[in-house]
């Protein structure tokens, strides 16, 4: 009985595979049907990617173009922002410069960077030196307009200068010292 059942069970999986293997071949026509089918998603999907692309390049294209007006707005900003700070720099040192007249251009760049760090101590050496050298010319100059003392020698006078010696007799005797400035 055990050999009949598995003779039994042999015959129906033999033929459930024989219905397996015709109902699993398809016709040509349904191969053909089938094909035709797949062409057509294949050129739906095709179709829809081609689309997708344009599009993504098209925004990819307006994304750098917007980007690159951006990127020119941002540049000339930053060029407009330089330019004023370079005039606002300028007019500062010009209006610094009509400031402190007696101040030597040297020392007037070290000044506008002590006062705009508010350092007062470097204020205070810049003046002093300021001060210090313009007393040195002064005293030059007035060394250079007065004669030798002891001397009395008004050779190497010019006659403006004879001229605003206050004591008569001391101009006069330059005078006959310097006779050609006076012919």
């Amino acid at each position: 009985m055990a050999d009949e059942i598995k003779a039994t069970q042999t015959n129906e999986t033999a033929e459930n595979q024989t219905e397996t293997v015709e109902t699993s071949t398809p016709t040509v026509e349904e191969l053909m049907a089938q094909l035709a089918q797949a062409n057509a998603d294949r050129d739906k999907y095709k179709s829809a990617n081609d689309k997708l692309s344009k599009s993504e390049a098209e925004m990819k294209r307006q994304l750098r173009a917007k980007l690159s007006d951006e990127e020119k707005e941002a540049e000339a900003k930053r060029l407009a922002d330089e330019e004023t700070e370079s005039l606002r720099q300028e007019l500062n040192r010009i209006k610094a410069v009509s400031a402190y007249k007696n101040i030597s251009e040297k020392s007037i760049d070290a000044l506008i960077a002590a006062v705009s760090d508010a350092d007062h101590i470097a204020i205070a050496e810049i003046i002093d030196k300021e001060i210090k050298s313009a007393v040195k010319i002064a005293e030059t100059t007035w060394m250079k307009s007065r004669p030798a003392i002891g001397s009395n020698s008004y050779s190497s006078m010019t006659k403006e200068q004879i001229m605003a010696i206050p004591d008569r007799e001391e101009r006069q005797r330059a005078i006959a010292m310097n006779l050609d400035l006076f012919k």
